[in-house]
């Protein structure tokens, strides 16, 4: 060991990550937590690093969130700060309810140091209970919104003059006082970038990248690599391969960066340290030198007699057709202390038990090199939970390493510049951070229909001729679909009260596909990705074949025994929300045609200026469609041959032909017959399909409103086969 090299070298990596919450329509974020954490913990994370300039970290920017600080920067709109600078007054009940809901949302430590706050916190639950008596008037919303604001301001800037306002003895809660703390967000949102990039400028920090949209790489390369580590896993029934997108997505990432912070970066988290050997090539390929990942992973790739503790403190080389790539494996447990067990200690202990668990490697470790510990995690999210969003914490921590003589910090690129060489990893793991494989992106039946949206719209523009060339804003509204925040949150691994919005704005993305392709927008973009679970939605598969008698009413008791069925609620449409006209879908088939039936809820008549159509999403597009829905008349069904198009684009459409063998009749329930031959499908083929009733080309009304029909076309062993069943 050289006199100058120090016993153990500390890598700190600060994960930067937000989903992109920018309806592709408007560009609009319809959330605040880019802004919110602008100012609570980008810009403070730099601040604490800047006053302690013999400590060396990294931070990882993921490029859409260098979009959307630039684009709030530039005054792009978001939705809740819309509603804050806003008088009380001025406010309609949906957004007082939903100022009441989201400034209740505010870091622990702040509802603890301010009881006045926590006051209004608790009468602002109250007075959004329906039923409740507490009363809310316009002051209590004023006062309500600066505690807010305030409360997401980091400690650090409390001295700027609108905080001061704020947080001064006796400080009056008025309209100025609300709006200059507006300002004030502004102002650190701004600041964040260039702090980041004057930190890079004097070599204190290194900054590194992520794919654009943080993009599981393994799983957007080839879904299957999801059964390496996890042989079990249940992936999507559409499989899906994109080495292309997942590609593009890198060197966008790197070029993203580039204009960020004027220089090219070497190193890159992978989205949630998820790697396989053909995305390391991906990453090796664009440039860049290393990248990290979690020691789960390490352990994984090593044969089980070289498993020891000590091969986790050094990087790896890992050599690809595109050459070789430094590979850094995060300390698990030391990464997993700060971020989820030093909010509870106090700073000081935390701090002693944090460095004496650094030391103890260095008194482990043999030989001349100094070993290397990886500390990586997210950067902005565990903070809430400290005392003073984390600056006990973080600055007794800093200030010991910066007077530590046997520890040195460093960042990834520094410890390679000393290295000549490193250790080969002859074989590298498929996995992520998280137990070391992908269940939290893949596996569960929301996060595989999401996966098979994104690949429906993919095989879309493919096969539609839609190129990057051509339509590059349908292909960015796709790898924004690509995302891995959209899988996060489906499923039941982690909860969050805006799933719905999630789900909607992950819909909206992909419905942004088609429309910027100019293809028609399918019906299945319409169904959440969500289960509702709804204890009074039925849902019933057909058990048997079936031949009613079409007239229009129940013929006899067994006419529909056996039927798949859907109790129907309010639809999903734009109109009627008050009133559903369908109140039960009944669906089935013989062997050669396919049956529906709509029972009509109480007191409902049709009227003759609606239409029904049933869209076919699945295996191919095909849309039958009824005009004029006229009660006891025998309808004349058409078909929009082999059309993948939207029931809602409100276009005038030409004369159809008739569906052969096809009848409909409506009487005090309407039923439907079409052959299995006009849908273009045969034995065996997965059927997926939506009832709509339209209104002057719109869709009204949806059935299933929060789901798809979803059968097999049968063959002559159906009823055997559901009999042994």
């Amino acid at each position: 060991m050289s006199d100058r090299a120090a016993p153990v070298e500390l890598v700190f990596l600060w994960h930067h990550h937000q989903p992109d919450y920018r309806n592709p329509r408007d560009g609009h974020a319809v959330l605040p937590w880019v802004w919110l954490h602008a100012s609570k913990d980008y810009l403070d994370m730099a601040e604490h690093l800047r006053r302690h300039p013999g400590v060396h970290a990294t931070f990882n920017f993921v490029p859409s969130l260098l979009d959307q600080l630039e684009d709030a920067e530039r005054g792009v709109p978001e939705a809740l700060f819309e509603l804050l600078s806003r008088p009380p007054g001025s406010l309609d009940e949906p957004q007082r309810t939903e100022l009441l809901t989201r400034c209740t949302v505010s870091p622990r430590y702040a509802i603890e140091r301010w009881p006045a706050y926590r006051r209004l916190c608790e009468r602002a639950a109250r007075a959004r209970t329906a039923g409740g008596t507490e009363v809310f008037g316009d002051d209590d919303m004023l006062a309500l919104e600066i505690w807010f604001l305030v409360a997401w301001v980091d400690p650090l800037f409390h001295d700027r003059p609108a905080a001061v306002a704020v947080l001064a003895p006796q400080a009056t809660f008025d309209l100025p006082r609300r709006d200059g703390l507006l300002a004030l967000h502004r102002e650190l949102l701004a600041e964040v970038i260039p702090s980041y990039r004057a930190l890079a400028d004097r070599g204190q920090i290194e900054l590194s990248e992520s794919p654009y949209y943080h993009p599981i790489l393994p799983l957007l390369i080839n879904q299957e690599a999801a059964r390496r580590p996890r042989p079990d896993v249940l992936l999507p029934s559409e499989p899906f391969a994109a080495p292309e997108d997942a590609a593009l997505q890198v060197e966008r990432g790197v070029a993203r960066h580039e204009r960020a912070f004027g220089r090219r970066p070497a190193g890159m988290w992978p989205p949630e340290g998820g790697v396989s050997p053909e995305a390391v090539e991906l990453i090796a390929r664009a440039g860049l030198r290393w990248a990290a990942s979690d020691e789960g992973v390490l352990w994984g790739s090593l044969p089980p007699g070289e498993q020891r503790r000590e091969a986790l403190y050094h990087p790896w080389r890992v050599d690809t057709a595109a050459g070789p790539l430094a590979m850094f494996f995060r300390d698990h447990e030391l990464s997993d202390r700060i971020g989820f067990v030093y909010s509870h200690w106090n700073a000081a202990d935390a701090v002693a038990d944090f460095l004496g668990r650094v030391r103890r490697v260095a008194r482990d470790h043999a030989g001349d090199v100094p070993p290397v510990v990886s500390v990586i995690l997210d950067g902005e999210n565990c903070w809430e939970h400290y005392a003073d969003d984390g600056a006990p914490f973080l600055e007794a921590l800093y200030a010991e390493l910066e007077a530590a003589a046997d520890i040195r910090t460093r960042t990834p690129s520094e410890v390679l510049a000393e290295r000549a060489s490193l250790p080969v990893l002859e074989r590298l793991y498929t996995g992520s951070w998280i137990q070391a494989d992908f269940r939290i992106w893949i596996g569960h039946p929301e996060k595989n229909r999401a996966w098979e949206l994104v690949s429906r719209a993919r095989r879309a523009l493919v096969n539609g001729g839609r190129t990057l060339e051509t339509h590059p804003k349908a292909w960015e509204a796709l790898f924004a679909a690509e995302g891995s925040d959209w899988f996060w949150w489906f499923g039941e691994d982690h909860y969050t009260a805006d799933k719905i919005l999630f789900d909607k704005l992950f819909r909206d993305q992909l419905q942004a596909v088609y429309e910027r392709a100019e293809l028609p927008t399918p019906g299945w973009l319409q169904i959440p990705v969500t289960a509702l679970r709804d204890a009074g939605v039925t849902r019933i598969a057909p058990v048997r074949l079936l031949t009613p008698v079409l007239d229009g009413r129940r013929t006899n008791f067994y006419e529909w025994e056996g039927a798949g069925h859907h109790r129907l609620g309010g639809g999903g449409g734009s109109m009627h929300r008050d009133q559903s006209l369908g109140r039960d879908l009944y669906f089935g088939f013989d062997l050669e045609q396919l049956h529906l039936r709509i029972d009509f809820a109480p007191g409902v008549v049709p009227k003759p200026d609606l239409e029904l159509a049933v869209e076919l999403l699945a295996p191919r597009p095909r849309r039958i469609e009824i005009d004029g829905i006229v009660a006891g008349e025998r309808m004349v069904v058409s078909a929009d041959a082999d059309s993948a198009g939207s029931p809602t684009d409100g276009l005038a459409r030409p004369a159809r032909p008739g569906v052969p063998g096809a009848t409909c009749i409506i009487g005090s329930i309407l039923e439907l017959s079409v052959p299995f031959a006009a849908l273009g499908v045969t034995a065996g083929d997965a059927i997926e399909l939506l009832v709509h009733v339209l209104h002057g080309g719109q869709v009204v009304e949806t059935f299933p409103a929060d789901d798809l029909v979803r059968f097999k076309v049968p063959d002559r062993t159906f009823e055997s086969a559901m009999w042994s069943a």
